[in-house]
């Protein structure tokens, strides 16, 4: 298991180009970033176990790659999450109930794979920068996400910047964030790209 620490910053669409080519990245990165798709389909039973439990399944699709991921309830706290992550590479885009089962949480030992369905898709650009920060020292990725949450005729759109820590001192995520506000409209989110899908089913 790694845990995963991130700070997640909405952005308004029209300045996101000027986010992706400003001098910041030039001076933080070493060396240029890429850009990829993804798309993810998120699982849960039909009465929403895993979402009551703070528990989020998806398989991500990357390259024709496919790969199984649980994460387990965390905290967020203006933006910043901690939280823990189990990720598996998988053959095709079939769920493995077989890698579930030595971290399924405790709380939903009664829910087996066949109770679990795709609910609704995030499909998304990311463009990846590798920062490396030194006061405070820390090596950090981000991640800015262009596209949309869709569950049946539902969809709601991806725009933001993830900072998620790789190595070093936490509050680096903070001080990089501080940064990038002086030039952008950069707000500390809460809500997952998990939660606006399920968001939009009650909707």
């Amino acid at each position: 298991m790694s845990h995963e620490t991130e700070l997640k910053l909405s952005l308004p669409e029209q300045q996101v180009e000027n986010l992706k080519h400003h001098p910041f990245w030039q001076e933080y990165a070493g060396k240029p970033p890429e850009t990829f798709h993804l798309g993810n389909t998120y699982f849960d039973t039909a009465d929403l176990r895993l979402n009551k439990a703070k528990v989020a399944l998806r398989i991500r699709e990357l390259n024709g790659q496919f790969i199984q991921t649980l994460k387990t309830k965390g905290e967020s706290i203006n933006g910043l999450t901690r939280r823990g992550e189990w990720e598996w590479p998988l053959t095709s885009h079939k769920l493995d109930g077989q890698l579930l089962l030595p971290v399924w949480p405790e709380a939903l030992k009664d829910v087996t794979i066949g109770d679990l369905h795709p609910l609704f898709t995030t499909d998304f650009y990311r463009t990846r920068w590798l920062l490396q920060w030194q006061e405070p020292c820390a090596k950090v990725e981000a991640a800015l996400d262009r596209g949309s949450v869709r569950a049946g005729d539902h969809s709601s759109p991806i725009c933001e910047l993830e900072l998620e820590l790789i190595e070093g001192d936490e509050s680096a995520l903070v001080a990089i964030a501080s940064e990038l506000q002086n030039f952008f409209e950069l707000t500390p989110s809460d809500q997952s790209k998990a939660e606006k899908g399920f968001k939009l089913i009650s909707a």
